[in-house]
Parts: C-alpha cells; structure tokens; sequence
C-alpha cells in the first residue's frame, strides 16, 4: 500500500511539473520578448517554412533597410499537382519570388544544402563567418520566435526579429490557426530540450 501511495505521489509531482513547464512555455512562446526594430540591418535572414517571410524581407530590403539577404537553402520539392514541370525546389521558389519584385540576386547568399529544420539553419548559418554583420534581422512567425531565439543564443551577435502581423489573433486561444501553431511549437521546445535535434524529424514550422 505505501508503495502505491508512493507511486501516486511522484505520478501527482510530474504531473505537476508538467502543467507548470507547459504554462510557462506557452507564456513564453505567445509572448515572446521582443526589441524594437531597428532603422537598418547588415543583413536579413530568411528562415525556412512560411513564403510570406520572403514578401516580407523584400519589403524590408526595398525600404532600404538591409542589402543582404541569407536564404535558407530547404531543397524539399514542392509539388505542383496540376503542372508537374512546374514543381520546384523549396529555395528556388524563395529565390523567385525575391528576384521577381526587385531583390538584386547578386545580394541573396544561400547557406546550407539541404536545411530540413531551424536547427539545420542555425548549425549552418554558425559555419559562417558573421562577425561583419552587427545587426542582423531574422524573418520568421511571431509563435516561432522563442525556439529560433533559444537556437541562437550561443551565437555572439544581437539578433532581431521580423514576423508577420496580420495573421496574428489578439487571444491565440480563440483562434483555430494560432491554437495548432502554438502547440506545435510547445511540443518541438520539449523535443529540443530532450533531444535537441528530434527538430529533424518533425520538418519546419
């Protein structure tokens, strides 16, 4: 008997523990610390899993507001059902919708070969050498921020962030989209502190 009231008693802590760490990252991935943007950045990155990111980054470099983009370089084939010779690349769509409103291709830096998570693009993108890039502003969702943040903390350059307004819902809960999105990223931060690169298999957000 005081076995199994031991056992209920650990089974009650980690449950516990659990409710507290997901309240608390749910917190932190819905409400996320971020800076102000800044007037110009020596360069922009585009983190892979959103096409939106890439009209984002152009209005960002048309404004003058960096002339340098680094393109997660994601090779996954994105079908077109309907026109087969149509089906691309993930990065070369990204190239063209760039290159087609304006961004100078001699300014887009592709790194990686074959990104299939965020911790494929932060492994690659700390191969290279940034030191000349201070600032540096990183395009991605506003749910994905805290995770793309905790991946590049060890990196020793300031970054900020860019994500997408519109699509946002003032209460996340109240929201279909927002609520699949934020428990999705609720289950890839328990991966990446368990496993850390488990990122791999689970693809982009």
């Amino acid at each position: 008997m005081n076995y199994f009231r031991k056992f209920l008693e650990v089974i009650g802590f980690i449950l516990v523990i659990g409710i507290i760490s997901t309240i608390f990252l749910i917190n932190k991935i819905t409400e996320p610390n971020l800076p102000g943007l800044k007037n110009h950045y020596d360069a922009i990155i585009i983190l892979s899993g959103n096409f939106d990111r890439a009209s984002r980054a152009i209005k960002l470099y048309n404004s003058k507001q960096s002339s340098i983009i680094f393109l997660s370089k994601e090779t996954s084939m994105i079908n077109h059902y309907s026109f087969p010779e149509r089906t691309r690349k993930t990065y070369e769509i990204y190239l063209d919708i760039l290159v087609n409103n304006g961004v100078d291709r001699n300014n887009i830096i592709l790194f990686g070969q074959n990104n299939k998570s965020t911790l494929d693009e932060v492994k690659q993108l700390k191969k290279l050498d940034l030191s000349k890039y201070s600032k540096i502003l990183i395009v991605t969702d506003y749910y994905h921020v805290y995770r793309t943040n905790k991946l590049f903390q060890d990196m020793d350059i300031t970054f900020d962030y860019d994500f997408d307004h519109q699509h946002m819902s003032a209460k996340w809960y109240e929201d279909k989209r927002s609520m699949l999105v934020v428990f999705s990223e609720l289950m890839k931060c328990y991966l990446y502190y368990i496993f850390e690169d488990f990122d791999n298999y689970l693809g982009y957000v």
